[in-house]
């Protein structure tokens, strides 16, 4: 008795093949959707372990000492505003706030105004010894900060610099500037050069075009130089933990390790400070978060 012939057997090869390629288009879009599946579901969790350590400690600082011996992760149960009561009541913080202010501001006008500098020659200009002096400046974004501790100490306290206003300027902005030159470097390099030329034609001198024209057009770095090092700064504790012994010089890192005694600590109060000393860099970038990533990316692709 004959088979009957299935349909499949009739099938021309063409016609394999179509279905061939069906299903592997099938298998590769059932591959595609799980891998985005599984990245979307590391890049959320990655973008809850960022989110979550502001957030608790917000609501940390909101709790009782009771309550966050209780349960560190718990909600609490009512706003407790007395943490940030005796904050403010000891009026230190009015005092560390400046402090930091200070020397973030005079910092921040520093590093842009040599970093630009720099970073403008290195870029425009050939001249003897310049790979020499990029090495070098390359080297100082290798070198850690705490390597240097000691020596910058024996130093200032030899010339007296310890112990005042000014103290801890010099290496904040020193430690700062190879990263901020290669950044506008890299930047500057996306600028025409046939700018300047017409404006050297029109009778612009070189300081004129550095104002006028180049730095202008630097802004988006210049804004994502400033915001990375206000963050720098304003978070220092090394330098002023060990060039500063005056207790009116603190400044805000100092001002937070207050709250730290030799057998205890005041957890819900340092939760407190900690939400005063983030705010104004929260704030800050917040508001031009675009900036830094305009900046950077301009730099990286354009560079």
């Amino acid at each position: 008795m004959k088979q009957p012939i299935s349909r499949g057997s009739l099938a021309t090869p063409q016609a394999r093949a179509h279905t061939y390629r069906q299903e592997t288009d099938s298998g590769r879009r059932a591959f595609g959707l799980t891998l985005k599946g599984g990245i979307n579901a590391l890049l959320l969790l990655y973008v809850f372990t960022a989110i979550f350590p502001p957030i608790w400690m917000i609501y940390s600082s909101l709790k009782t000492s009771a309550e966050f011996a209780r349960s560190t992760f718990a909600l609490p149960g009512s706003l407790y505003l007395e943490n940030y009561a005796r904050i403010f009541q000891k009026g230190v913080i009015y005092r560390a706030y400046f402090n930091s202010l200070f020397a973030s501001t005079i910092s921040i006008i520093l590093i842009v105004l040599f970093s630009f500098l720099a970073a403008y020659f290195l870029a425009r200009y050939r001249f003897p010894g310049r790979n020499l002096i990029y090495l070098l400046f390359m080297f100082g974004v290798l070198v850690p900060i705490y390597a240097l501790l000691v020596p910058v100490f024996l130093t200032f306290s030899r010339i007296g610099m310890l112990n005042n206003q000014f103290t801890i300027i010099p290496p904040m902005v020193a430690f700062a500037l190879s990263s901020s030159i290669f950044l506008i470097e890299s930047y500057i390099h996306s600028i025409p050069v046939e700018l300047e030329e017409a404006a050297f034609i029109d009778g612009s001198g070189l300081p004129t075009s550095l104002r006028l024209i180049i730095f202008p057009m630097c802004m988006p770095i210049v804004a994502t130089v400033i915001i990375l090092n206000c963050l720098a700064t304003w978070n220092e504790f090394a330098f002023p933990l060990v060039l500063l012994r005056n207790p009116q010089l603190k400044t805000i890192p100092l001002w937070l390790n207050t709250f730290k005694g030799e057998y205890s600590t005041d957890y819900t109060g340092q939760m407190a400070a900690l939400v005063m000393a983030s705010l104004p860099v929260i704030l800050l970038y917040l508001v031009f978060h675009r900036k830094i990533i305009h900046g950077m990316t301009s730099g990286a692709v354009k560079g």
